[in-house]
């Protein structure tokens, strides 16, 4: 079993196996959970989205993204996960007061609610992330129509995702809610054998 002191908030660490796994020779898919990382549900008031949006501008330099849409800086990501309402991610010096600057920047804007506890998130990366995720996902993944800064939130095999691309290797981010972060992984795990994977 995975020592829990090395995964800070993690979701996933009892069922980690770090290593290589499935097919032999080079690994076409590396997996990874992200737990450095503070997130919030973002929910504009009626009313207020385009007020919303100036204010997370002068406060992030981020144009909030339209529907299945990410965009990030800083550290910052705001991922559209619905009409008027975005999860928003921060990493290294973001992951701190990512919380307490969003509730301050928005005050009567929007609703701030705390997800960093609450969500599992893992990265997929490698030569075959997008094939192994086409298995089990409702969405064309070709490059053509999901690439950096795509977004989706969809049913994969028997539960809901948030998904989004963060750069052309290509490289994917997934969130789900902690309950379910084990299916995530167990899915990722199976649509990955094939190919060969790598869990860091």
């Amino acid at each position: 079993m995975a020592d829990l002191s090395l995964f800070p908030r993690s979701a996933l660490a009892p069922f980690l196996h770090v290593g290589h796994h499935g097919a032999e020779g080079k690994a076409g898919v590396t997996l990874r959970e992200v737990t450095a990382c503070a997130l919030a549900e973002l929910t504009a008031f009626k009313g207020q989205k385009e007020a919303l949006a100036t204010v997370i501008v002068t406060n992030f330099g981020i144009a909030l993204p339209a529907a299945n849409k990410s965009a990030s800086k800083d550290g910052v990501t705001f991922v559209s996960v619905g009409p008027g309402k975005w999860l928003v991610t921060g990493e290294g010096a973001a992951e701190h007061d990512l919380i307490a600057r969003l509730e301050k920047a928005t005050a009567s804007l929007a609703a701030v609610v705390d997800q960093s506890d609450a969500r599992a998130l893992v990265e997929i990366s490698g030569d075959k992330a997008r094939a192994a995720l086409a298995k089990g996902v409702m969405i064309d993944l070709d490059p053509s129509a999901f690439k950096l800064g795509s977004a989706a939130t969809s049913f994969a095999v028997q539960f809901w995702i948030t998904l989004w691309q963060t750069n052309d290797a290509p490289t994917y981010r997934l969130t789900v809610f902690r309950s379910m972060g084990r299916d995530l992984l167990h899915w990722l795990e199976s649509s990955a054998a094939e190919y060969g994977y790598q869990v860091r």
